[in-house]
């Protein structure tokens, strides 16, 4: 009797999953698709940018309590 897993290797071949949509894949392939990956990279300027404007913000603040600060110390 063989698991569940040998069951399914036997069938699909070595395989892994789209990180995006969840497809089956070869296991070289970073993506199933152009399509995926281009989604994938958006996600990640997205995610850069608003990185960005968080330390941008922080920064800021911390320069307006320390003029505060000196001004009212």
């Amino acid at each position: 009797m063989s698991s569940w897993k040998d069951q399914i290797q036997k069938q699909w071949g070595p395989h892994k999953h789209c990180p995006i949509c969840g497809k089956a894949m070869p296991r070289d392939n970073k993506f199933c698709s152009q399509g995926c990956k281009d989604n994938y990279l958006q996600s990640q300027k997205k995610k850069k940018k608003k990185s960005r404007i968080q330390i941008v913000f922080l920064v800021g603040m911390m320069v307006v309590m320390f003029v505060m600060l000196f001004i009212l110390g």
